[in-house]
Order: C-alpha cells, then sequence, then structure tokens
C-alpha cells in the first residue's frame, strides 16, 4: 500500500490528480481524524457489537416503523441500513465519499478534540476491490440485489447466501437524502471480517497522512472552497453553526 503524506490542499489534489490519471476512473476516499483507526464497519468494532447486530437492526425497524410517517419496506434491507448509518447505529457498511475535499473534511473537522493525532483519507479504487472479490468491475447500487443479500445476515440469522459468505462490496448510495447527496455518499459492504488493509494491492488502495499541526489550516482552506459545516450536513442546525463561526458570535 502506498502512503502519502501531504501538508496543504495543493499537495493534496496533485496527489489525488495523479491517481486518477493512473486509474482512469472514479476513486473513492475516506477521512478519519486519526491516522491509526482501522479500516472497518462500525459493528465490526467489538466482539460484544458484531454479537448483537441482528438484535440491533430488528430493534431499530420495530421502534423506527412506529415513528417514521414514510418507512421503507421491511424487505428494503439497504434502506434500512442506510437510515441506521445515517442516525449513528454500528453497521457492516463504512463510509466513503466521491469527493476528496469532504472527506478531508472529516479526517480534519475534530482537530481540536484529538490535539496529538495525525489524521489520514484512504483513497480505494472500487472496481478493482469489486473485480477482486468475484463480482466483476461494476460499482452496484446499494440496492441491487447482490448487495441486498449480502445485507441479509444482518437481520436473518439464516440469511447468509453462500457464495457472498466472506466478501466486500463496494456500491453506491441510492437513498432519497440530502445529506447523503452532499456528501457523495458511497458504502463498502462488509460480509466479511477481512480487512480492506489485508486484501487490496497498492493499485487498490493508499494512504494520505495528513500531519497534526497541518490539520487547523487545512480546515480554514475546506471552508474557502465552502467545504463547510452546512455543505456536509444541510441542515438548520450547522447553518447555525457555520454563522456563528462566521461572526464570532
Amino acid at each position: 500500500m502506498r502512503i502519502e503524506t501531504i501538508n496543504t490542499i495543493d499537495e493534496l489534489l496533485n496527489f489525488i490528480t495523479e491517481l486518477s490519471l493512473k486509474h482512469g476512473q472514479r476513486l473513492w476516499f475516506r477521512g478519519v481524524a486519526n491516522k491509526e483507526w482501522d479500516l472497518i464497519p462500525s459493528i465490526q468494532r467489538s466482539s460484544d457489537r458484531m454479537a448483537s447486530e441482528r438484535f440491533i437492526t430488528n430493534d431499530f425497524y420495530i421502534k423506527a416503523k412506529q415513528v417514521m410517517k414514510y418507512a421503507p419496506d421491511k424487505k428494503n434491507y439497504s434502506a434500512w441500513m442506510s437510515i441506521m448509518q445515517h442516525f449513528g447505529l454500528p453497521t457492516r457498511l463504512l463510509d466513503w465519499s466521491s469527493s476528496p475535499l469532504v472527506a478531508t473534511f472529516f479526517a480534519v473537522e475534530e482537530y481540536k478534540k484529538y490535539p496529538q493525532a495525525d489524521a489520514c483519507v484512504w483513497v480505494l479504487a472500487p472496481g478493482l476491490l469489486n473485480k477482486a472479490e468475484g463480482f466483476g468491475d461494476c460499482i452496484y447500487p446499494v440496492d441491487a440485489v447482490t448487495a441486498q443479500n449480502m445485507l441479509l445476515p444482518a437481520f436473518k440469522e439464516r440469511g447468509q447466501v453462500i457464495e457472498l459468505e466472506d466478501k466486500i462490496l463496494a456500491c453506491h448510495s441510492t437513498e432519497n437524502n440530502l445529506r447523503m447527496y452532499s456528501q457523495q455518499a458511497n458504502f463498502t459492504i462488509h460480509n466479511s471480517q477481512k480487512r480492506l488493509t489485508s486484501i487490496c494491492d497498492s493499485d487498490t488502495l493508499y494512504k494520505i497522512i495528513i500531519p497534526s499541526k497541518e490539520r487547523g489550516r487545512l480546515l480554514y482552506n475546506l471552508e474557502i472552497f465552502g467545504i463547510t459545516e452546512s455543505f456536509i450536513y444541510p441542515d438548520l442546525d450547522h447553518i447555525s453553526n457555520d454563522l456563528k463561526r462566521a461572526y464570532r458570535i
């Protein structure tokens, strides 16, 4: 895996341009506040979470169905999983963005919370991942039959489709959600405990390190380009946060 350290937005864009010219295809990006964090979905961060996955998903369905005005169909597993991911429940989805600037925002937005940590932006060639996992180089929509079957074990004890066991699939978000649209959201579905860092070759996965001392300046640079809280999270709370910061109130 190639690892690159960048200190400025120019260096970031130059490196991304190099990768884009090399691959000739859309790349995906994931920003994290600490370069040491594992590249795994939230459900895999503890054995207790994994053991409780079906209980979490079904309890959420039961409770959410009672309060949602327009709930998805019960068997629309991708829609339910996307909603759970959106509201912070641990799932087998890992978030990615088609925008390197959006991913960089996520990497540096909490720099004050982690003052000593170097951040990082992961770069994935999703077509190469899918090809290596036996799906061809097509990027599936998350509501495709294959993706739905990948999600089925999160809801049903005997939902595993044998040929999809121990697989990771890259897929596009399709939910009617303004936040996902702004963030240019995509997912990898982890029907496996394999690590992307273990199965991806040097052409499929890259790691961009952002030194801790540069994170605040990069966040300011992103704001100049319009990548702000209210762009990432288009709601009234974050519009208010942007205005308070702009007017120093």
